[in-house]
């Protein structure tokens, strides 16, 4: 676990690195006042921020895990894991504490925000130990932020780390509570155990029908079928409605075309090498040993950087942020290999070299025909759709019922049923056509009610339901379940006869004799095993661990075995502990780790107590309206 520990420690670190001076800029700053027009979606204290405030901080999360994962990451990536909910946590969290230091008077000067980002060493070069602009500009380039804005975002996190600052101790745990949990951690126990099987628990009885009559009346849960229901079904799909349409050739030709720049052609990307200096000089001494044919991977390695570092890759012009620099990077007269002069930009002078150029590309009418088609028919599809729902609306209003309304609408609506609520018929056939949403909707209704249009979960469409009859929960008739009454009866007894033969082996070792006497008498002997507490294997399960651990020296400890129908018998022989085995290393690593850990639910503790004062309002109406249909 140690090893484990110091690990996770370091992983803490990267945290608090790549979060707090990088992402946290990107995703949680605090709007502009021109963000906060419109309606409010999210509500902190008296700061407001609207349904296009939460959208574009939501896309530009996306745009920094795109960026991370090389491209492949998409809006349904975003929302399967949980990144939408992140992004409101964060924004009413940092908003919380901004206007919670507000309120304390705490402040920034810009001067500590420079001198800050001129001695943290993520900015430095490790060779000189000196602010590296290089890097800087990387991270901007990355978040598509400019210097004065990244600036400020690092001011307004430093003002909130002003407050957790001032709760967390950043110091060891202390002493008792640290050689507790490395007494509990290096703990381990030698057991001796029995694993009791079916073949040492005797012979196996044979049911009498009075047994298997008696077994049937006293488990009526095992025999009793489940509720059923039936229900008319109404599915109205967007593909059905669109079918019937058909978009205007040169409506599709008029949208590529308007598009065509800003979707359809792909620019130039080039992948460039690129490296400041403070003089020109120096940087007129590189570009010169470049030509001469001295690898650029020299010139970083000599700045203590490595290639990668120095590089940008597959980047439009637009992704370099200083216009000297992109305009230069981008000559139309450079190719490949190419070396440009030394280009004074806002950070010094700056040599590029071109080591990849990607031609643009234009996606052609023909292959994005149908997207648009699909595209431009989406608004008449939806109209189609939402004007039949209208009409069956109307039928219904005059007190008609979802089949006759669904028929003079034009459509056919399905009978389904009986089903249980997991789709099953009677005989035990699945109904596969029936859409989860629409069955727990049959479920929730009482007889004889009928839905309102609801979403289809793909949200692809509506669905109607009309429940037609409950079929409530009853006993099957003995003779239709004779056979599973004599399985699960047999089932019992052989359970019945091991447990039996585990509690004549504890009543055994009770009454004198030792765990390997009793177990002698069935041609066993215990296995002897040295175990700690993250020790399992087929007879030992995660739970009777457990088990053993919470148990005294010479106890015995019993309970079902990891794998089939056995049971297993333990017994504690031996404690032992060896604090003294782990490294000084690592018990300092562990030290620190607990440390932030108590510091961490200090901080939690705080955070919460702030978000609960600046009364976090959260309108889950308009965020379902951003994060279900992407506005």
């Amino acid at each position: 676990m140690l090893s484990q520990v110091r690990n996770a420690l370091k992983g803490a670190t990267a945290w608090f690195i790549v979060i707090l001076l990088i992402l946290a800029f990107a995703l949680f700053g605090v709007p502009d006042i021109g963000q906060l027009s419109g309606t409010a979606a999210v509500t902190v204290g008296g700061q407001s921020f609207s349904q296009q405030y939460v959208q574009n901080e939501f896309n530009r999360a996306i745009q920094s895990q795109r960026n991370e994962s090389g491209g492949s990451y998409t809006r349904e990536d975003a929302l399967a894991s949980g990144l939408n909910d992140q992004i409101v946590a964060a924004i009413t969290t940092t908003s919380a504490l901004d206007q919670f230091a507000d309120k304390m008077q705490l402040a920034m000067p810009r001067a500590l925000v420079r001198d800050y980002l001129q001695e943290n060493e993520n900015f430095q070069n490790p060779a000189t130990g000196k602010f590296d602009p290089a890097t800087l500009q990387s991270i901007l380039q990355q978040n598509n932020l400019t210097v004065s804005d990244f600036e400020r975002r690092v001011g307004e996190e430093l003002k909130r780390n002003q407050l957790i600052n001032a709760l967390a101790a950043r110091a060891p745990a202390p002493d008792p509570f640290v050689e507790a949990m490395l007494l509990r951690d290096t703990e381990r126990r030698d057991i001796g155990y029995l694993i009791v099987t079916e073949e040492m628990s005797g012979k196996a009885a044979e049911p009498m029908p009075a047994d298997l009559e008696t077994y049937y009346q006293e488990n009526p849960a095992a025999f009793t079928a489940p509720e059923y229901r039936s229900f008319d079904l109404l599915v109205l799909k967007n593909e059905d409605f669109r079918k019937t349409l058909k978009a205007p050739e040169e409506e599709i030709r008029r949208l590529y075309d308007l598009n065509k720049e800003r979707v359809y052609d792909k620019p130039e990307r080039r992948t460039v090498y690129q490296v400041t200096y403070k003089t020109e000089p120096e940087a007129l001494a590189t570009s010169a040993a470049l030509r001469q044919g001295k690898p650029f991977e020299n010139i970083a390695n000599e700045r203590g950087l490595d290639l990668a570092a120095v590089t940008f890759t597959d980047a439009q012009k637009r992704d370099i942020l200083d216009p000297a620099v992109a305009d230069a990077a981008f000559g139309a007269e450079l190719e490949a290999g190419a070396i440009t002069d030394p280009v004074r930009s806002s950070f010094g002078w700056t040599v590029v070299q071109i080591a990849n150029i990607t031609p643009p590309e234009t996606t052609t009418f023909e292959d994005v025909r149908a997207e648009i088609e699909a595209q431009y028919l989406d608004q008449d599809t939806r109209r189609a759709l939402l004007s039949a729902i209208d009409t069956i609306e109307e039928v219904r209003d005059s007190g008609a019922g979802l089949r006759v309304a669904a028929e003079e609408a034009g459509f056919g609506v399905q009978t389904i049923g009986p089903v249980d609520r997991y789709s099953f018929t009677p005989g035990g056939a699945i109904i596969d056509k029936v859409p989860g949403e629409a069955l727990s909707e049959v479920f929730a209704l009482d007889e004889g009610e009928e839905s309102e249009a609801l979403d289809l979960a793909a949200r692809d469409g509506y669905f109607f339901v009309a429940l037609r009859e409950i079929k409530p929960p009853a006993l099957k008739p003995f003779a239709d379940v004779q056979d599973d009454v004599d399985r699960r009866w047999r089932k019992q007894e052989r359970l019945q006869r091991i447990s039996d033969t585990v509690r004549g082996i504890r009543d055994a070792v009770a009454d004198g004799q030792s765990l390997d006497e009793a177990a002698s008498q069935f041609d066993r002997t215990p296995t002897q095993l040295l175990i700690d507490r993250r020790f399992e294997n087929e007879a030992i399960s995660s739970a009777f661990n457990q088990q053993i651990f919470t148990a005294t020296k010479g106890d015995l400890v019993s309970g079902p075995a990891a794998l089939g129908e056995a049971q297993i018998i333990a017994e504690i022989r031996q404690i032992g502990y060896s604090p003294n085995q782990v490294p000084p290393e690592q018990v300092n690593a562990f030290e620190q780790y607990l440390g932030y850990q108590l510091d961490q639910e200090l901080v939690d503790a705080f955070v919460v107590a702030v978000r609960d004062d600046f009364d976090v309002k959260i309108n889950q109406t308009r965020l379902d309206a951003i994060f279900s249909d992407g506005l």
